[in-house]
């Protein structure tokens, strides 16, 4: 039996008698260990997992990660999948990044920064200001003070 050469298997298909769907060409198939828990050797032959819910709930993959925070610095963390869309960005509509810690932060901090480019492109006074290296300097000082107030009224 010839193979189509987007297709991933180990077995012909008339040895295995499973229902095996072809890879599309448009989609990516990303294939690695989700679990740090997996002995090496042969791996578990299990027979009663019947679909990807049935398996997320079997095996429970989570991954340990290391993240390089804006200072260097190594942010540990445990990513846990429980569905698919786990695994999936934003684009995907999934759930990546919500469910991390370290990663929501990176997004907040990115939206934040991108709400305030806006708005200075948006307001052409402060522009303005901007434009003007002394002017500039009298804004950051003037945050700076507004922060200090900021800082202290938390304590």
């Amino acid at each position: 039996m010839s193979m189509k050469e987007n297709f991933i298997s180990m077995a012909p298909d008339e040895e295995s008698s499973a229902k095996v769907s072809l890879i599309d060409q448009n989609k990516t198939l990303m294939i690695d260990q989700y679990t740090s828990d997996v002995e090496a050797g042969n791996p578990e032959f299990v027979e009663d997992v019947h679909n990807i819910d049935e398996a997320f709930a079997r095996f429970k993959p989570k991954v340990d990660v290391t993240f390089t925070d804006e200072e260097g610095g190594a942010v540990e963390e445990t990513l846990s999948f429980g569905e698919i869309r786990d695994f999936e960005t934003n684009g995907g509509k999934g759930r990546l990044v919500e469910n991390s810690p370290f990663l929501s932060g990176v997004k907040m901090k990115i939206e934040t920064n991108t709400k305030i480019r806006k708005s200075i492109e948006q307001n052409r006074k402060l522009r303005d200001i901007l434009k003007e290296a002394s002017s500039r300097n009298e804004l950051k000082d003037m945050l700076r003070s507004m922060l200090s107030e900021l800082e202290a009224a938390e304590d």
